[in-house]
Formats: structure tokens, C-alpha cells, sequence
């Protein structure tokens, strides 16, 4: 075979590579499990039925085929769409709330660079059966504990209501593809776009000016004085009311250091499920979200089963990008001799001590094993001479 190359947007991964991943993921799955959350899989592709009632109508970002029975088909593009489906076929007689969580890979038809390929690691929540401030609260607590638990410090949670934005939206008279338009310039904080679009549409000039300040709208709860039209407007202002509980609530679990409200924070325009709160995190280290999330308490009810929802995804990609192996390795040996019951006696030993060895299953010479390992300073060697 002369083609030794992998698809676009594709990777191979080395042990050193594999190994952290599973460690991160370990103390991911230690935290899910520490809040009473299950674990639960699904298959790697499903009806595109099923992915597209969340996941919007861009086809363009799925990977489709067919099967024998002339059946379409989708590669995951995200996970929560799928336990949505799951929770409509397994769970109708169950009690609820339920939680799981999940580690999986998913795929995207993007264009791929630093941080974005086309097959990528999750791992993530699904809060099922529960409502309110208390439920949204705890999903981004534990967000927060999990990125503090894989070792990093500096790092934020951005939160908004997306009833803010729409309620907002939907004063605007003009066209859904302008309001898209318009989504898209303030999740992008295309300030100077967002600014022409705005001036050339027949939207009230208060309207106006506060959806034009909304990328830039960021910090703590005073960002919520900055917004005057809210006033005008009933469902905005009760999406605000809302946003507050939940702060409250994130103040009571003593995550606020690394809350942020944000009103530029909208979610992918793909992935138009979200009705509630909405988060975001990331780390100043790299240019993209670690993870995000938010409520959806309408993605099941079009599954045929009506069930208040919320949760988030964790980027393990993109967190392996900013964290770096901070446990130290125990021992690593190598044993070397001739006399293979002494010497599997002997690693036996060492690996109930908590060591990691290898085993010179060629029965290499002192000399010879010590020139073999000359440039592995990760190895100590040890060598057991016949007697």
C-alpha cells in the first residue's frame, strides 16, 4: 500500500499522548462520579433524523453515508442530541432527576487547524428531569470543579441567558436571515460589522444601541444595568431575573471567582436547542472554549417526551492543549538479566511496590542492555547476574 496517510482533520495519538488523555478523563470520570452521576453510551452514529432535530440543518458539517437499507446516516457531530434520544426510548417510567455522564468522540465536517479537528474527544453531563436555578447552578459548579480538578487555575465560566438575546431579537422587524445575521456579529464580537448591519435595518434606535453594546458586555452583575431596553421588553426582563437566581446560587456553592456574565455569549447558531442559561469556559492560554453548555428544556419534548434539561461539554482536545503532565511518574525500571524466573520473581516484586517495569525479554548482556538504553533517561536499570 503506498497511501500511508490518515484523512484530513484526523490524528494518530502516541502513549505519552494516550496516557494523559486517560488520566485527565480519570479525574473527570472521579468528579461525575463524587455528584452521583452515571455513565452512559450511545452509537457513534445515528439516523440523521435524529441529529439534525438538534443540531440545526447544516449538512455541510456532518459526515453522512448510507446504510444497506437506504437508511440516512450521521456520525455524531455532538452528544447531547443522542442521550436526548436515549432518554425518550429507555426512560419514560423512570424517576427523575436523572444524571450521566459520557466520554466520547464526535465528528465535524470543519476546516481544520490548532485546536479544531474533525474527530474530537467530549466529555460531558446531562442533567435530566430538573428545573430551576438550583439544577443550572450545580451543571456549572461542576464545571468549574472539573477544570480545577485537571489542574488548572486560570480559567473562567462565562454565563448568559439566551432569552435575554431572543427576546431582544424579536423586536427587531426584519428577516430571519438578518436576525441570524445579527447572532452571528455579536457571538463573533464583530463590533464594527454589527454596528453597519444595525444602522441599515429599521430597528428602534434604544433596540439598536443596546444590542450593538451586547459583545462587550462583560464582568459582574452590574453588566446587567447596561442593558436599558430589557426594561421594555417582559420576557428579557424576566430572562434577567433568572440569570440572577442562578449568580445567587453559584455564590452559594463559592464558585463566583470564576463566574463572569457575559451577554456575548449566545452558543453555536447550529446547535439551536439551548432556552435558559448558557456557559462557556476558557482559558486565557488558548484562544478557544474549553467547554459549554446550557438548558435545553425543549430537545426531548421533540422526541415525543417532554423533560426540562441541562448540561455541558468538555473539549479533552483542547484541554490537553493547556495542561501539561503535572503528576509525577513513579519509578520506571528496566530488568535485565539471564535467569527469567528470577528476573519475573523480581519485576513481580517491583511492580507490587508501585513500580512500572519492563521486562529485556531478549536477554541482552549488561553491556549490551545499558548501550540499548543509553539516551532513556526515564529508566533506571537494574541487572541480575546468573549465580
Amino acid at each position: 500500500m503506498k497511501n500511508r496517510q490518515i484523512p484530513k482533520g484526523l490524528r494518530d495519538f502516541l502513549p505519552n499522548e494516550v496516557k494523559n488523555r486517560r488520566k485527565l478523563e480519570q479525574k473527570a470520570i472521579e468528579v461525575f462520579t463524587a455528584f452521583g452521576y452515571k455513565e452512559v453510551l450511545t452509537p457513534t452514529f445515528e439516523f440523521l433524523e435524529v441529529v439534525e432535530t438538534g443540531a440545526g440543518k447544516n449538512r455541510e458539517k456532518l459526515f453522512l453515508f448510507m446504510d444497506r437499507e437506504g437508511g440516512i446516516l450521521s456520525l455524531r457531530p455532538e452528544m447531547t442530541v443522542s442521550i436526548a434520544r436515549l432518554a425518550a426510548m429507555h426512560l419514560k417510567d423512570s424517576s427523575f432527576p436523572q444524571r450521566f455522564f459520557y466520554s466520547a468522540n464526535v465528528f465535524r465536517h470543519v476546516q481544520p487547524h490548532l485546536a479544531q479537528y474533525r474527530e474530537f474527544w467530549q466529555i460531558g453531563i446531562e442533567m435530566l428531569g430538573a428545573s430551576g436555578p438550583w439544577a443550572d447552578a450545580e451543571v456549572i459548579n461542576l464545571a468549574v470543579k472539573i477544570l480545577k480538578a485537571m489542574g488548572l487555575d486560570n480559567f473562567k465560566i462565562s454565563i448568559n441567558q439566551i432569552g435575554i438575546f431572543n427576546s431582544l431579537l424579536a423586536d427587531c422587524p426584519v428577516s430571519p436571515d438578518e436576525k441570524d445575521n445579527i447572532r452571528n456579529l455579536v457571538e463573533i464580537k464583530d463590533l464594527v460589522e454589527l454596528s453597519r448591519c444595525l444602522d441599515t435595518l429599521p430597528v428602534p434606535d434604544l433596540l439598536k444601541e443596546t444590542i450593538a453594546r451586547l459583545p462587550i458586555l462583560h464582568g459582574g452583575l452590574e453588566v446587567l444595568n447596561r442593558i436599558p431596553y430589557v426594561e421594555k421588553n417582559k420576557a428579557a426582563n424576566e430572562a434577567v431575573e433568572e440569570l440572577l437566581r442562578v449568580y445567587e446560587a453559584l455564590q452559594a456553592f463559592g464558585v463566583e471567582e470564576h463566574i463572569v456574565v457575559d451577554m456575548g455569549v449566545l452558543r453555536d447558531l447550529e446547535m439551536d436547542y439551548y432556552t435558559g442559561i448558557i456557559f462557556e469556559g476558557y482559558s486565557p492560554e488558548l484562544g478557544y472554549g474549553l467547554l459549554g453548555g446550557g438548558r435545553y428544556d425543549n430537545l426531548l419534548g421533540q422526541f415525543g417526551f417532554p423533560c426540562p434539561a441541562t448540561g455541558f461539554a468538555l473539549g479533552m482536545d483542547r484541554l490537553a492543549l493547556v495542561l501539561t503532565n503535572q503528576e509525577q511518574e513513579p519509578p520506571h525500571y528496566i530488568l535485565g538479566g539471564k535467569n527469567l524466573q528470577v528476573l519475573a520473581a523480581r519485576a513481580d516484586q517491583l511492580r507490587h511496590e508501585g513500580k512500572i517495569v519492563e521486562l529485556d525479554v531478549e536477554a541482552a548482556s549488561r553491556e549490551v542492555l545499558e548501550e540499548k538504553i543509553r539516551d532513556r533517561d526515564d529508566l533506571i536499570m537494574i541487572y541480575l547476574d546468573d549465580e
